[in-house]
């Protein structure tokens, strides 16, 4: 089987990209991430972005779009996508939202996903801890979300951490959307006492349980891209994104 190729989240290295987008983009491609997550960062318009990240042997995974826009102003979509060269969209709701109004969210995704899908975009939902914990029936939110809209019209990009955090094994929720999670966001949380000074952690430093992960991912056909993000930090990003990247490249994924 071929390696999955690893990727990185650029809100991990926010604050360098506002600083120095171009030195930073090099020091992911250096690092050896093969692709990036997002859209030009500040200052830079998409065609330079999308240059300096193809000179630093990286390429554009995906792109991100609200809610809204998918439902309202696909053409803005579709626009967004074709300008980064992906196919590709990730969103996500917030958190206290009633289940009146988490169904009523869906009804409208649920348009949104059918308007992406028929101009040849993918829709991926990108969960945090909230759609674990909360409801709708006797299912979970992700899960109504999920069971809602048909796998034709929307993926999950399941985020491991947040899946962890809600209370739910990432194992399973991996297995248990085999053949839809085509983008895997990995991250890891940090071991007591050290998540009271900052919850996250660099892969393969913290709590998640990496060999089910992967075990789970590799043993389904669909993991296109693992992707690195990491929230928040005790050391700089850069080193934080270096720590991630060796240890998968120690367990030979890289």
């Amino acid at each position: 089987m071929a390696k999955i190729p690893i990727g990185i989240q650029m809100y991990t290295v926010r604050e360098q990209l506002a600083e120095d987008p171009v030195g930073t983009l090099k020091a992911l491609g250096d690092i050896g991430y093969a692709g990036v997550e997002g859209g030009a960062p500040q200052g830079m318009t998409t065609e330079e972005f999308l240059k300096v990240v193809a000179d630093n042997g990286m390429q554009v995974i995906g792109g991100g779009a609200s809610a809204w826009d998918l439902q309202n102003d696909i053409q803005k979509v579709v626009d967004n996508c074709g300008a980064l060269g992906v196919s590709s969209v990730m969103m996500g709701f917030g958190s206290n939202l009633s289940t009146d109004e988490w169904k009523a969210a869906v009804a409208g995704l649920a348009e949104g996903a059918a308007n992406a899908a028929s101009n040849g975009i993918r829709v991926l939902y990108h969960n945090h801890a909230h759609e674990l914990e909360q409801t709708v029936g006797d299912e979970t939110c992700l899960d109504y979300l999920l069971s809602t809209i048909p796998a034709s019209d929307i993926g999950a990009e399941l985020d491991v951490y947040w899946v962890q955090t809600g209370g739910k094994n990432p194992g399973e929720y991996i297995r248990k959307y085999v053949g839809r999670t085509p983008f895997l966001h990995i991250k890891d949380r940090a071991p007591s006492p050290a998540d009271e000074e900052c919850p996250f952690a660099e892969v393969g430093h913290g709590i998640l349980d990496w060999d089910d992960v992967f075990t789970s991912a590799e043993a389904q056909p669909g993991v296109e891209w693992y992707i690195v993000e990491q929230d928040r930090w005790t050391r700089p990003p850069i080193e934080c994104a270096r720590m991630s990247f060796d240890y998968l490249a120690s367990r030979g994924m890289a």
